[in-house]
C-alpha cells in the first residue's frame, strides 16, 4: 500500500518547475534627493568613505539610539568587491542640526555609529555673470 501511494505521488508532480517568486523589502529608507541639506552633506561626506571604512577620525556613539539600527539611512557607499569590505549611510537630523553616519560590514558584521557630526552649511552659488579670464 506504501508502494502504490509513492508511484501516485511521482506520477501527479509536475515536471515543470514552479513560477518565480519575486520579494520586495521595504527598508523604510525614503528618497531624500530632494531634500538640500541631505544632498549637500552626502556630497561633503562621501569622499571620506570607502569599502575600507571611514578615513577620519569622527567620533563614535557609545550606545546609538535604537532607531539608527533599525533603519540604516540613505546608502552612502557599498562593499564593492571586498568580501569583508563596509557600506556606510547616512542620517540628517536638520533640527538638531546634526549629521550621523551607520558603518556596517567586516568578517565578524560590525556596527558603528559615528556623529554626531555638525551639519556643514551649503549655500548654491550666486551667478554674477561676470567672466573670469
Amino acid at each position: 500500500m506504501h508502494t502504490t501511494a509513492l508511484i501516485l505521488l511521482l506520477v501527479t508532480t509536475p515536471a515543470e518547475p514552479p513560477p518565480p517568486v519575486s520579494l520586495t523589502i521595504d527598508t523604510q529608507v525614503r528618497s531624500e534627493s530632494m531634500d538640500p541639506a541631505t544632498a549637500c552633506v552626502e556630497k561633503r561626506l562621501k569622499p571620506f568613505m570607502s569599502p575600507y571604512g571611514i578615513r577620519q577620525a569622527w567620533p563614535v556613539m557609545a550606545s546609538p539610539p535604537p532607531e539608527f539600527l533599525q533603519v540604516l539611512g540613505k546608502p552612502l557607499s557599498d562593499m564593492g568587491h571586498i568580501a569583508d569590505g563596509y557600506q556606510q549611510f547616512l542620517h540628517v537630523d536638520p533640527q538638531a542640526r546634526a549629521v550621523y553616519v551607520i558603518q556596517q560590514g567586516g568578517f565578524a558584521g560590525t556596527t558603528k555609529v559615528y556623529g554626531p557630526l555638525p551639519l556643514p552649511r551649503c549655500t548654491a552659488a550666486v551667478s554674477t555673470g561676470m567672466v573670469h579670464a
